[in-house]
């Protein structure tokens, strides 16, 4: 019969981020450091090399204004010789780019891999000395969530986040600096917004940060009453507790649907926020792009990317 607390609401956080973080650091990715270091380097050259593209592209832009100023005027026109050189640059910018993400996903996910093995061993090892106590507390679904979902969970984020954060970095300094050089009085504009964008990620974050703990939480009460019903099913039917089980399970299923659902919807609405965020963005850049003066105007013409107008 089940035996964990299933109708438990509260949210357990983890009692030590830092230390568990460390142990996660030293124990399971300094082995791997070489590989990580492979994965940094790799990541930052993909993101260079996808920030610096839409610059050559700004040239060819450039080209083609100067050259439909010059077939206006009596001249040649454009120059198509130079469109197609700066074309193949970018193309094979845009290959470097692509060979250097592929290496350090591969290299990450191999590193995610090896240490989800590990840490399934270790867990595994540390069940057999649990004294009887702690499996009086747990129901089996509890403990196997741990092993399989909550594991697959850190192996999941592990092979996205760790190359996520890097490129994120990259791709805000880069962006930053060709903004900057560029024209700082249109970064100055772009960025007087970000404030307000940060806080609002930052609410709507540790909002919907619950939703997930609770998900997780619920998953392990679900699968918990399901592998000791049916396991115990004979005794469920010797005592007539038929009703009392079904019950139990749908009030956990049903928190494990609003949970699910909720956190669904949170992870809908980042996304959807973030293109709020940046039509807005859009429209605030455009705005002072119209009032400014026609250097400005020059500077985004030429480099529609990172000052955008539509």
């Amino acid at each position: 019969m089940p035996r964990g607390p299933m109708g438990r609401m509260k949210i357990e956080k983890a009692k030590n981020v830092k230390g568990t973080t460390k142990k996660l650091v030293n124990g399971y990715l300094a082995k791997y450091r070489i590989a990580l270091i492979v994965v940094f380097i790799f990541a930052i050259g993909s993101t260079i090399f996808t920030i610096v593209g839409p610059k050559i592209l700004g040239n060819a832009t450039t080209e083609i204004f100067n050259g439909i100023v010059n077939k206006i005027s009596g001249g040649s026109g454009i120059d198509f010789g130079k469109i197609g050189t700066i074309a193949i640059t970018l193309l094979i910018l845009y290959l470097v780019s692509a060979l250097f993400s592929f290496i350090q996903g591969f290299t990450m996910t191999e590193v995610s891999q090896k240490v989800t093995y590990k840490l399934r061993n270790d867990i595994a090892i540390k069940i057999n000395k649990l004294p009887m106590k702690y499996f009086d507390t747990k129901t089996h679904g509890e403990v196997l969530s741990i092993i399989t979902n909550d594991i697959d969970t850190l192996s999941m984020n592990l092979n996205q986040s760790v190359t996520q954060i890097i490129t994120s970095i990259c791709t805000i300094i880069g962006i930053l600096i060709m903004m900057l050089s560029i024209s700082w009085q249109m970064t100055l504009i772009s960025l007087i917004i970000l404030p307000i964008a940060g806080f609002l990620v930052k609410t709507i974050v540790g909002k919907s940060q619950r939703f997930f703990q609770s998900q997780q939480e619920f998953l392990g009460h679900v699968n918990g009453q399901v592998e000791e019903v049916y396991s115990g099913l004979n005794i469920v039917k010797a005592f007539n507790a038929e009703e009392k089980v079904t019950k139990e399970f749908e009030k956990a299923n049903s928190e494990l649907y609003k949970s699910g659902w909720k956190s669904q919807f949170a992870s809908r609405f980042d996304t959807s926020y973030y293109e709020f965020y940046c039509k807005h963005w859009l429209c605030w850049s455009s705005s002072c792009r119209r009032v400014s003066c026609n250097k400005w105007n020059n500077y985004s013409r030429k480099y529609p990317e990172f000052y955008p107008i539509q």
